[in-house]
């Protein structure tokens, strides 16, 4: 379907769609809040530093200022520590430490950019000014700036000696080892995956207000789902989750930074209660690049050991993590779970031990971003088979097939506990290597040459895990009523979209089971008073459980619609259809109209869908071109093949839209982006002019094949998607940049592979 809905009228999605583009949108900064004070933080200056004094006695007599809070008021409103979520490690040798984490500073500052105060004023300019008024004296400690750094530096956090805040280990160490001990080629590779600032259209906000009335508390905010961030705040403030209203604005881009609450939210809610006002800030987008959890962040370390007939026979992961100076919610956890789901990547690889250490820094601290640990272990798994292809002088995709999961194998259960669900594998490497032209370069390796650059090419076979999260089962309302003579559809899910068109996808769902126009389908994601479960839309699982949920919602209405028709045609359910807006006979003679069965039924039909929660595994062989100057190092990604297998697509258009958004973030993550720190843990990199994001010039147009085999995990047969892109291009680009490199005997420089990184590791190999 295009979105233009059977009828040619457009989609709720469709006309956001039109809004967005036109300047309509409705981001934190639009809505309407009369009256609002306005709020500024003052940020640390400093990586890591003791609080000496705090006097903020001028700020509040500045005009305009109606309030300063700071560390001392947060601890007399009882403030608790944020969640940190682990399944692992509980009983192993380092299971998770998580340090109280406060929403303004107390006694120590952790981090550049880490709130220290709130001041609320009656201007943003007065706010502003008073901020600057706040005196404060730092004694300086010194700075643990990165993983090097950590182990022997002195603890950020008493309970954390060596910085140390999670160790874990998994597979089967005795079989790697043996493995090793008998294979006739073994490939090695390790490298770091810096921070990433995941850069949303909009710095995002917080509109903040308390009703002392009921004891409740209302945010305005930009956020992934409604579940998460409302307990986080709920084990923040002291209060119930049903105290917290949450309502969603628009917005620009989640990648996971805007899944959990931030110190700001929690600062904000405390300030309208304490001024009994409304509560308006927007961050500046120097504060987004300082406080927004960064993503990455990891170093890599693996071996991969082959037979004498080049079968893959074991993998060793060695997988380390900088937290920055605090856990988040889920940031220490999807580096362990998700990497140990993929950690074998798409191969039959029969043994397998990872281990993972995870580290506390004076950096910002880390979350999910786009992938989560996917592209990280994806990288690993995908750069150890290109190492070893060139080791045996073996052509990439045909390695990669020889030790492929064969289709007929699945459900495959890994040598490190995950089960994937299905797959092609031999499909998709077949399809990408027919459309790129892979057995013909030989013409475009020469005409780079000729221009003066090394042509490479780089191959990515990857599996990922999709979906899952905290939720037993998602839940799903629909309210079927009539407007205008026409039955209309209501849709309610705890998940919060961010440009995935999720009410246009549930919507062609919904329709399907009901013979609605998707037109005439609403959906209202994560209303401020949502009582359903389920988790938002982080982890490449809306369609999968929100969208099987709404599917089940959609049976059941059909199941009532039919039944009441049944009465009223003296006909059985089964022998009756829905079709266009009415109820059929198998003749095809209308019984009644959906809008005459809802007034039948009083006006609305109101069900619930449930769908217990299941992980599925998005699969998919990316192919990437690039072009290197040998003058200037510059390197030009030419083109880009992706073959995937999402399952079944429900809403083709946005599908490859979202394949399209997350390859562009991975070429980013190879080819510029990359937070920088300087010796005393000062950001280099804080803003778009030092940080570097792929433009549209700087892309091909991809071209995306779908493959998919559906999964049996759900109703619907789909997997998640909204990664898959990503995991696939920093492996595939990564590869080419190596290959071409390769040419020369050059090595593959740290990342990301700017022009001056790739113009050294060009000039070490020709001197």
């Amino acid at each position: 379907m295009d979105g233009s809905g059977i009828s040619g009228r457009p989609t709720q999605s469709a006309r956001d769609r039109t809004r967005w583009v036109s300047g309509a949108g409705r981001y934190v900064a639009d809505v309407r809040a009369e009256g609002a004070l306005a709020a500024a933080f003052l940020r640390s200056p400093h990586a890591h530093a003791a609080i000496v004094s705090l006097d903020a006695a001028a700020a509040r007599a500045m005009p305009g200022v109606v309030a300063v809070l700071t560390g001392e008021d947060c601890a007399a409103a009882g403030f608790g520590n944020f969640r940190a979520l682990m399944r692992y490690g509980a009983e192993g040798e380092r299971p998770l430490v998580a340090p109280f984490r406060p929403v303004l500073a107390q006694g120590r500052v952790r981090y550049a950019g880490e709130p220290v105060a709130c001041v609320v004023a009656e201007t943003l300019a007065a706010a502003m000014d008073a901020a600057e008024a706040i005196a404060v004296e730092y004694e300086m400690l010194p700075p643990v700036v990165g993983l090097d750094a950590a182990p022997d530096a002195p603890p950020i956090h008493p309970e954390a000696p060596g910085n140390l805040a999670f160790r874990h280990v998994a597979g089967d160490a005795a079989s790697v080892a043996a493995a090793f001990a008998a294979s006739a080629h073994v490939a090695a590779v390790r490298f770091d995956l810096p921070r990433l600032a995941p850069s949303t259209m909009e710095p995002g906000g917080i509109v903040a207000r308390y009703d002392a009335a009921s004891g409740v508390y209302h945010l305005v905010t930009p956020h992934q789902g409604i579940n998460e961030i409302r307990l986080d705040l709920e084990a923040v403030l002291g209060v119930p989750a049903s105290r917290i209203m949450i309502e969603l604005p628009d917005v620009g881009g989640g990648f996971g930074l805007r899944s959990p609450a931030y110190p700001e939210h929690a600062a904000l809610l405390l300030a309208a209660r304490a001024t009994g006002r409304t509560v308006r800030y927007v961050p500046t987008r120097g504060e987004a690049f300082l406080n927004d959890n960064h993503g990455r962040g990891t170093r890599l370390a693996g071996r991969l050991a082959l037979d004498a007939d080049l079968r893959f026979t074991a993998i060793e992961i060695e997988y380390h993590t900088d937290l920055g100076a605090y856990v988040t919610t889920v940031g220490a956890f999807v580096n362990v779970h998700n990497a140990l789901q993929s950690g074998t990547g798409a191969y039959a690889i029969p043994a397998a031990h990872a281990r993972f250490a995870q580290y506390f820094t004076n950096a910002g601290p880390l979350g999910p971003y786009r992938g989560a640990g996917r592209p990280d272990i994806a990288l690993l798994v995908e750069r150890l088979v290109d190492e070893a292809a060139a080791a045996a002088g073996a052509d990439p995709l045909d390695l990669r097939a020889r030790n492929a999961v064969p289709a007929a194998a699945f459900p495959w259960r890994t040598a490190l506990g995950a089960t994937y669900d299905s797959a092609d594998y031999a499909a998709l490497i077949a399809a990408a290597r027919a459309e790129s032209g892979w057995d013909d370069i030989a013409a475009r390796r020469e005409a780079a040459a000729s221009r003066g650059a090394l042509y490479g090419r780089g191959a990515a076979l990857f599996t990922e895990v999709a979906g899952g999260g905290a939720a037993a089962q998602d839940e799903a309302k629909v309210t079927l009523s009539t407007v205008g003579g026409r039955a209309v559809a209501r849709i309610e899910t705890v998940t919060g979209g961010s440009g995935q068109s999720q009410a246009e996808t549930y919507a062609f769902i919904l329709a399907r089971e009901t013979g609605l126009d998707p037109a005439d389908i609403e959906l209202v994601a994560s209303p401020s008073d949502c009582r359903l479960t389920g988790a938002g839309s982080i982890g490449s699982r809306s369609t999968v459980s929100a969208g099987s949920a709404v599917a089940d919602a959609g049976g059941r209405l059909r199941e009532r619609l039919l039944a009441l028709a049944g009465l009223r045609a003296n006909e059985a359910p089964e022998d009756l259809a829905i079709a266009s807006g009415a109820i059929l006979r198998r003749d095809g003679s209308p019984v009644m109209t959906l809008a005459e069965a809802v007034a039948a039924s009083g006006g609305e039909i109101a069900v619930t869908g449930v769908k217990p929660v299941a992980a599925t595994f998005p699969s998919g062989c990316h192919i990437a071109e690039v072009e290197i100057d040998r003058e200037t190092g510059l390197v030009r990604l030419t083109r880009y093949v992706a073959a995937d297998d999402s399952g079944v697509l429900v809403n083709p258009v946005v599908a490859e839209g979202q394949i399209h958004g997350g390859i562009v973030q991975g070429v980013g993550g190879v080819l510029g982006e990359g937070m920088r720190y300087d010796a005393a843990g000062q950001p280099l990199t804080g803003s778009f002019m030092d940080y570097t994001m792929p433009r549209a010039a700087d892309v091909p147009g991809f071209v995306t094949l779908d493959l998919p085999t559906p999964s049996p995990n759900n109703p619907l047969g789909a997997k998640g998607l909204g990664e898959a892109g990503t995991t696939g291009a920093l492996p595939a680009v990564a590869n080419a940049v190596a290959d071409a490199l390769r040419q020369i005997g050059a090595a593959l420089p740290p990342l990301p592979c700017t022009p001056l990184r790739v113009w050294e590791a060009i000039r070490a190999a020709e001197f």
